[in-house]
């Protein structure tokens, strides 16, 4: 997955409106850490079911992956393999703050903020509160 630098212009998705990109990790760059809110976790984690702007395959929690076991094969000629101690993520969650602020963030968030303690900036705490979709983005 981009690495894109919380509340840094959003420009993964070509096309997409004007939005602040949230919780676009990379295990090589360090991000806040802190104790979120339990009702803004359980709505990330909610929100991450129902993705939006769907991807083709999957990316997995690159801080997990490199914790799990290694994978284990499943065809030979094809490389997949199997992570099943490993979440991931194939879309996005699109919110709009207060003063009109779009946010886009993976859906990996919820498990980025439930296991790895990462802790977004407070305005996209206050959108997530407020859970008001996107226009457009579907």
């Amino acid at each position: 997955m981009t690495h894109i630098p919380d509340l840094a212009s959003y420009d993964y998705y070509p096309g997409a409106p004007d939005a602040m990109a949230i919780g676009w990790l990379d295990s090589g760059m360090p991000f806040t850490t802190g104790a979120c809110p339990q009702d803004v976790r359980d709505r990330l984690v909610s929100l991450g079911a129902s993705p939006v702007r769907l991807m083709r395959g999957y990316h997995y929690c690159q801080f997990c992956l490199a914790m799990a076991e290694p994978p284990r094969l499943i065809r030979a000629d094809a490389r997949f393999y199997e992570a099943p101690d490993v979440a991931r993520g194939n879309g996005e969650i699109w919110l709009t703050g207060g003063d009109g602020t779009n946010f886009a963030a993976p859906t990996l968030i919820g498990h980025y903020v439930e296991e790895h303690r990462y802790l977004p900036p407070d305005g996209f705490i206050e959108a997530v509160r407020l859970d008001v979709p996107t226009p457009g983005v579907a």
